[in-house]
């Protein structure tokens, strides 16, 4: 990790790992639930290589279709994906799902690399953690309100 920016938020889900992976892993569903992406043309099966378009929306000049390819996919325990303008600014998104009492422990995670991620990501950073925890809500509710 280094000295690159990593924004990350973490809660409990009184699910089992087995439905937090569910919901996490419908894209074409996320726009029931998720405060801020919405997936296109989500492809049939999902493999490390698959590519992935979402619309953002978050209220600011950033928003926008954006490209992502998952880079890790382990099926009920890990979920990575990576997209940006390589060398200038990356990020590596990755969800981690742990059983934990009887409990899901789960961990959302952003490394963002490249000469602008510095500079791009500290003046926005309470912003983004706001964003983030906001998305562990929502999953957080959306997995408990259907289990």
């Amino acid at each position: 990790m280094g000295n690159n920016p990593v924004i990350t938020a973490v809660t409990d889900i009184d699910a089992p790992p087995r439905d937090v992976w569910q919901v996490l892993t419908d894209f074409a569903a996320y726009g029931d639930w998720h405060p801020a992406l919405r997936f296109i043309d989500v492809p049939a099966e999902i493999l490390p290589g698959t590519r992935l378009q979402a619309q953002v929306t978050l209220g600011t000049q950033n928003d926008g279709v954006y490209e992502f390819t998952v880079v890790e996919y382990k099926a009920l325990e890990h979920l990575a994906w990576t997209g940006g303008i390589p060398d200038v600014l990356m990020g590596l998104h990755s969800f981690f799902i742990e059983l934990n009492d009887g409990k899901t422990h789960f961990t959302e995670s952003e490394e963002f690399t490249g000469a602008a991620a510095v500079e791009t990501v500290e003046p926005a950073r309470a912003q983004m953690e706001a964003g983030s925890a906001s998305y562990v809500r929502a999953l957080k509710k959306r997995v408990e309100s259907s289990y």
